[in-house]
């Protein structure tokens, strides 16, 4: 509901600001298999980030609730996967692997290099991004912390880039853990109707 008071820019921020969360975390994959998994045979340059069928549907899910239809837009056509961009001119997925590839291979997968290459990502697309109205930047802080807690915890890359997210715009330390108190709440009661009805 409070998606719907957004201006149309901040709704596509939002959205890709949303996939970086999502994909901040995950596992990276080589050919589709995990880096215990490599062979000498494996190609090093062939790098995904994984995403599991719940994160797809959540992101799909967000998008309609904001109202855009992803199979309309051009950046989708030329990215046809869930994790294309609406501000950038390539997917959220391939920006993120481009920053994570600048690392040394030993360090590709380690939290600080996952961290500075989400950070990296979030900082293009929230350059030039100002709101003269609090209320925007406080709709968007919520509705990402719903979006982290998908799987009941904040992890600390994803927190990390809510904070940054936070001093962007400027937000008060007690806005910032009200409105993480309330999402939390909600995630909680939405997660006991799920099991009431699944009961």
């Amino acid at each position: 509901m409070l998606i719907k008071l957004l201006p149309e820019s901040e709704k596509d921020l939002l959205l890709d600001i949303a996939k970086i969360l999502v994909l901040s975390s995950n596992a990276l994959l080589w050919g589709a298999k995990k880096s215990d998994e490599l062979t000498l045979e494996s190609n090093l340059d062939d790098i995904s980030i994984q995403t599991d069928e719940k994160e797809k549907e959540l992101i799909k899910d967000l998008s309609q609730s904001i109202g855009i239809d992803i199979s309309q837009n051009s950046f989708f056509h030329k990215t046809p996967n869930l994790f294309g961009s609406f501000l950038f001119n390539e997917s959220i997925e391939r920006k993120l692997i481009s920053e994570i590839k600048k690392a040394p291979i030993k360090n590709i997968e380690s939290t600080e290099n996952r961290a500075h290459a989400a950070k990296s990502v979030m900082a293009i697309a929230l350059k030039d991004k100002h709101n003269e109205q609090p209320e925007p930047p406080k709709i968007m802080l919520f509705e990402l912390f719903l979006v982290a807690l998908r799987n009941g915890s904040i992890s600390n890359i994803e927190f990390a880039l809510l904070k940054d997210f936070q001093f962007h715009y400027g937000l008060e330390d007690f806005v910032f853990d009200d409105l993480l108190e309330r999402a939390e709440a909600l995630n909680n009661e939405v997660s006991k109707a799920i099991s009431i009805v699944l009961e």
